[in-house]
């Protein structure tokens, strides 16, 4: 449940804090006064998009932050969310959800003071609150809703996912054998295409850096005569000439030499003319190496441009790269190779694409028989609903209509739903949208809703001035329903009626101040006093009559009266559902009492031939086998005893269930003793005869 909610900065709403209760919180005010930006501040919590016109003037940001106190089973279902944030709940601890809205637009979002992205926030928001609008009436005409709203009623979350993802897969198998037929009709002239490039660049056989290398090659050979002559040059200075370089080093270091052994500096410049010398003769077998590489031959600087222009030629044509070009040879080889097993490929295709498509239909067809089962029960919980909700002659149709074969599978499956409604007794049904006011919307809205209730792990429901467009007894009836909601999970409504009002467990003011030239929002929360002030302003106006204040009173003793009326029921439920849950732990325990004595009969009988042929031994006495019988009778006297201890009392409406699965519980763990027990004694019997077969 939404423990609290703190919200600053937000539209007329400066520093704003509520405090709600676990059952039914009302929301009253005049209109304009900004009840409907606490929605959109929840539904910024739930992931909604960030808008910069929301921030209020002078803030430079928008900030909403809510603690949730979660169930086991809500804690369960926002697991996979926390865990992926490395979030663990303490098990009294609540949750904190928090979002920033700056004037960009843009902002942050924190799960428990954790960075979230929006989609993990929108994820947990989803699981934690539903809000139900005015503007979602309208989403009751389009006739795509009603698909959504069946498969939430038959539960079909995990089917309609099963067949999704095999619809994907066959959709994408499809399109790829499409391409491939398409591509093998023109296949003849396409291999033939694909074999003469393939020839081409087989001819020339490119290597991988050979452009590269070709190209510095042709750089020497251009200017071939150059370079020898610098070579030999280079050769004559550094070695062969009489005067050459090497000569001098040799004379002057045989000089160091001898004064070395008398001079450091000495010994150092030998050193020095010993190392240029190695490196002269070095760069003199270099040059004499390079003359070599560039000295001309009369053809090869012919066949050197005659190879780099046929390179370049294929790389103008496959690719841009030595790597690009081999890269694409690659490929045309497959693909031909494909061409050429085509008939192959394309039968192990289609048989592919065939067992997908069957897959996708036998899929498709168990979701229709599931649609097709849950649209008449969806009708008649709705029409039940609306008869509560003081529309005695409603009619729902869920049409539920398959397009047969394979043409006829969607995303969802093969189904075309739509709701038709009929408002009047021995009026046809129609759309809804032709039929249906703007109040019987907002009451066939309010049913879904409660129908809906019964398979939805949400805690919290906002409904937001759904009441549009009734009032007198359907209003009384709308409070009443969303009343009974509130005793299976947390409310917050936003409502103009006092009749809806009166239900409220805890009740908010909203009103509009003026104060130092700014327009802000205050919300209180009302006592008994202002709650009767509260609702006869609703009733009366802006001048609050006495007779108002007194139908306001009776209104909210009216009201108690119901709740009182609503936790007694509770109180019934659990106590039947205990009584029927200890009658069915004792049918079992007299079940398995029965099993355990046929046991032990059957094993009695097949010792009895044993003994009679083989008489027992006089060294191995007999020991009597302890019995265990007095187990289960003492357990059933336990059972029997704390069967008819009285049950705790619920403090209120919202603890009935509680009451229920306390119940059922430990008359389940009675079951369990007793089944316990008897199977104990079964075991000791069995023990006995064993002891009686060896004995013998």
């Amino acid at each position: 449940m939404l423990n609290y909610l703190h919200i600053r900065g937000l539209a007329l709403l400066d520093d704003v804090a509520l405090e709600l209760e676990a059952g039914m919180n009302v929301l009253t005010g005049e209109t304009g006064a900004g009840k409907s930006i606490i929605v959109d501040a929840l539904t910024l919590l739930r992931g909604a998009r960030g808008r910069g016109n929301l921030v209020r003037r002078g803030a430079e940001a928008a900030r909403v932050e809510a603690q949730f106190v979660l169930g086991e089973g809500a804690r369960r279902r926002s697991a996979e969310v926390l865990d992926e944030l490395g979030i663990e709940l303490e098990a009294e601890e609540g949750l904190v959800l928090t979002r920033v809205v700056g004037r960009s637009g843009r902002g942050r979002s924190a799960i428990h003071a954790s960075l979230a992205t929006l989609s993990a926030l929108e994820r947990l928001g989803e699981q934690l609150i539903d809000i139900c609008s005015q503007h979602e009436h309208h989403s009751l005409t389009h006739v795509s809703r009603h698909l959504e709203l069946l498969d939430a009623y038959a539960e079909l979350e995990a089917e309609v996912l099963a067949y999704g993802e095999v619809y994907t897969r066959w959709r994408e198998c499809e399109r790829a054998l499409a391409d491939l037929r398409a591509r093998a009709s023109q296949g003849a002239a396409r291999a033939d295409y694909l074999r003469f490039q393939l020839e081409e660049i087989d001819r020339v056989n490119p290597e991988e850096g050979e452009y590269e290398r070709l190209r510095d090659r042709l750089s020497l050979l251009r200017d071939a005569h150059r370079w020898a002559s610098f070579a030999h040059q280079a050769q004559t200075v550094l070695y062969e000439a009489d005067d050459a370089i090497a000569g001098r080093l040799a004379v002057l270091l045989d000089e160091a030499r001898r004064g070395a052994g008398t001079s450091s500096v000495l010994a150092e410049m030998q050193d020095q003319l010993a190392a240029a010398q190695v490196a002269c003769e070095e760069a003199a077998a270099a040059a004499s190496r390079f003359a070599g590489e560039v000295e001309l031959d009369p053809g090869e600087l012919d066949i050197a441009e005659e190879r780099l222009h046929e390179l370049e030629s294929l790389r103008r044509k496959h690719g841009g790269t030595d790597e690009e070009l081999l890269a694409h040879a690659d490929a045309m080889r497959r693909e031909l190779e494909e061409l050429e097993n085509a008939d192959d490929h394309v039968a192990a295709l289609a048989q592919r694409e065939r067992e997908l498509r069957v897959s996708a239909e036998r899929l498709a067809d168990a979701l229709h028989e599931r649609r097709a089962s849950a649209s008449a029960r969806l009708a008649e919980a709705v029409e039940r609903e609306l008869k509560a909700l003081h529309i005695p002659g409603a009619r729902l149709e869920v049409h539920v209509e398959a397009t047969p074969g394979g043409a006829g599978l969607g995303a969802h499956g093969r189904d075309r739903v739509e709701f038709l409604f009929s408002a009047n007794p021995g009026e046809p049904v129609a759309a809804l949208t032709r039929v249906a006011s703007g109040g019987e919307l907002s009451r066939v809205l309010l049913a879904m809703k409660g129908v809906l209730a019964t398979g939805d792990h949400v805690t919290t429901y906002v409904f937001d001035e759904v009441d549009s467009g009734v009032g007198g007894a359907v209003a009384e009836a709308i409070g009443q329903r969303l009343y009974r909601a509130a005793c299976e999970r947390q409310v917050l409504c936003i409502t103009h009626l006092p009749q809806i009002a009166a239900f409220a467990d805890a009740h908010f003011r909203v009103e509009k101040l003026t104060e130092g030239g700014r327009t802000t929002t205050r919300v209180t929360r009302l006592d008994e006093a202002a709650r009767v002030e509260e609702l006869a302003r609703m009733l009366g106006g802006a001048r609050v009559t006495a007779s108002a204040r007194e139908h306001a009173a009776q209104l909210l003793e009216e009201a108690r009266k119901y709740r009182r009326k609503e936790q007694a029921r509770g109180r019934e439920l659990a106590a039947r559902l205990a009584a029927e849950s200890t009658l069915s732990s004792k049918r079992l325990a007299a079940k398995a009492s029965k099993s355990s004595e046929r046991v032990r009969a059957t094993k009695a009988a097949s010792a009895e031939p044993q003994r009679a042929a083989k008489p027992a031994s006089p060294k191995a006495p007999r020991r009597p086998a302890k019995t265990s019988e007095a187990t289960p009778v003492k357990t059933t006297a336990k059972t029997s005893e704390t069967s008819e201890k009285p049950a705790a009392k619920p403090s209120g409406a919202s603890a009935k269930r509680k009451e229920a699965k306390a119940a059922s519980k430990t008359s389940a763990k009675k079951s369990s003793a007793k089944k316990s027990a008897s199977q104990s004694s079964a075991k000791q019997s069995t023990s006995q005869s064993s002891a009686k077969q060896s004995t013998s």
